[in-house]
């Protein structure tokens, strides 16, 4: 907001025959409204505004979007904002456009919206999204959530006991709690694809032996190399419960 009225005045002298309106949150009610008024009434031409039309502004004339510093958006908040335009049958264009050299992540991200243009595609967006920030450690020490409430092991049973529960099933006995100061989980920097990781997760959590519990971890040393200390704790604990319920 700061540099808002800047920029309109860099594009007033850019394109002088432009009509250009000025929008932001810090703006009065009132102020606001007659502005976004005036620009859907097609008294202005060209409205340089911030954030604040992410949701809830429906503008059908409004064909072209431009963003300036993409790289600084979140994927779910570039989404947003594209959906801006091209809300009639008018062909629309949105131009994201960055200053400084891009990380990884706000490559990925770009590069997302671009491939994802077809109507529908925000469920697509939204588990891109989620791969590329992550879903969080679930057996590390970054926990939160229910999942951090309650440990792994046990917050996998719990929905499998109200699974069986809803199906007619006779529920499986509560697993037993081993409370270790260890830091036990897979690494990020081992395995990077989110979906990877939990589909481990997920077979170190249903294998029913120690053997079918060593295989996954095999399979995991066979496909990405040594495994790091977290991944040996994280087996020597599973072989542990097996020990106590065995």
């Amino acid at each position: 907001v700061r540099t808002i009225d800047s920029m309109a005045n860099k594009l007033k002298q850019l394109v002088p025959e432009a009509k250009i309106a000025v929008a932001h949150g810090q703006l009065r009610e009132r102020q606001l409204e007659r502005t976004m008024l005036d620009f859907i009434n097609k008294r202005y031409n060209v409205l340089v505004t911030s954030t604040i039309i992410e949701s809830g502004i429906d503008v059908p004339s409004a064909n072209t979007l431009i963003v300036d510093k993409a790289e600084d958006f979140g994927l779910a908040q570039l989404y947003q904002i594209r959906g801006r335009v091209g809300r009639s049958a008018q062909q629309a264009y949105a131009y994201l456009f960055y200053r400084k050299r891009l990380t990884d992540n706000a490559l990925k991200r770009l590069s997302t919206l671009a491939e994802h243009t077809s109507l529908g595609s925000g469920y697509r967006i939204a588990l891109r999204d989620l791969e590329i920030r992550g879903g969080g450690n679930l057996l590390g020490p970054e926990q939160s959530g229910q999942i951090a409430a309650v440990g792994f092991d046990l917050y996998t049973h719990l929905l499998q006991s109200t699974l069986d529960e809803l199906k007619g099933a006779k529920p499986k006995p509560k697993p037993r709690e081993t409370d270790l100061p260890l830091s036990a989980f897979i690494p990020k920097s081992y395995i990077k694809e989110e979906a990877i990781r939990i589909d481990f997760y997920q077979r170190l959590a249903s294998a029913e032996n120690k053997e079918s519990f060593q295989e996954v971890i095999d399979e995991m040393s066979d496909r990405f190399g040594l495994i790091p200390k977290e991944i040996e704790n994280l087996r020597s604990i599973g072989l542990l419960k097996f020990e106590k319920t065995g």
